[in-house]
C-alpha cells in the first residue's frame, strides 16, 4: 500500500495485459517506446487477438461516426503493421 492506504500502482509495461487492454494502451500512447511495447507485448496474458481488437475498436468509433470508412482502413493497417514489428521484435529478443 502506498501513502493514505492507496495501491502503490504497478508500472504499465511490469503487469499483465488482455490483447484489449494492450490495444487500448497503443491508442493512448501512440508514440510509446518499443521497449515498453515489447515488455507489455511479452506481458499478454489470455490469446494474441490484436488484430481483432483494433478492428472492433475502431469499429466502434467508426459506428458512432467519429470517423470515415477511409480513415478506418488507414487506422486499422497502420496498428496491423505495427503489430507485426512488435511480434517480430519481441520474438529476436
Amino acid at each position: 500500500m502506498g501513502l493514505f492506504g492507496r495501491k502503490k500502482e504497478i508500472p504499465v509495461a511490469d503487469r499483465e495485459l488482455t490483447s484489449s487492454e494492450f490495444v487500448d494502451h497503443l491508442i493512448k500512447y501512440p508514440n510509446e517506446s518499443d521497449e515498453i511495447v515489447i515488455k507489455l507485448y511479452k506481458n499478454l496474458v489470455g490469446e494474441d487477438n490484436l488484430e481483432k481488437d483494433v478492428r472492433k475498436y475502431w469499429q466502434k468509433i467508426l459506428d458512432d461516426s467519429f470517423i470515415d470508412q477511409d480513415e478506418f482502413e488507414r487506422l486499422t493497417k497502420e496498428f496491423t503493421e505495427k503489430f507485426e514489428r512488435v511480434r517480430m521484435l519481441a520474438n529476436q529478443e
